[in-house]
């Protein structure tokens, strides 16, 4: 699913594949078991940085949101901190144990 008046592409994948110069990426996740609706995380590509005025001088941006929630909150990324965050999942830096929490540092 694009964003209104976005420009790139969407296709599915994982976040833990590489980012694509014209394709998003999504991941299912859950927010729980006794949630009504689950989450679904999804990314998408535009070179449209209204949204986040602070990165106005990139030439594109990742928007990473809740697809089950779209009108919610929005995380945006620049190339280089797409590209971090996917090196992270690759590394298994967001790796929860068996309890479902994240390893100490």
């Amino acid at each position: 699913m694009n964003a209104p008046g976005d420009d790139a592409a969407q296709a599915g994948g994982s976040a833990s594949e590489s980012a694509g110069e014209d394709a998003s990426e999504s991941a299912g996740q859950s927010a729980g078991e006794d949630a009504e609706e689950e989450s679904r995380v999804e990314v998408y590509i535009t070179t449209d940085t209204s949204a986040a005025p602070h990165k106005a001088d990139e030439p594109k941006l990742y928007v990473m949101y809740d697809a089950a929630k779209p009108d919610g909150d929005k995380l945006y990324f620049t190339e280089a901190e797409w590209d971090a965050f996917v090196l992270g999942v690759k590394d298994g830096e967001f790796d929860l144990d068996e309890e479902g929490n994240l390893p100490p540092l």
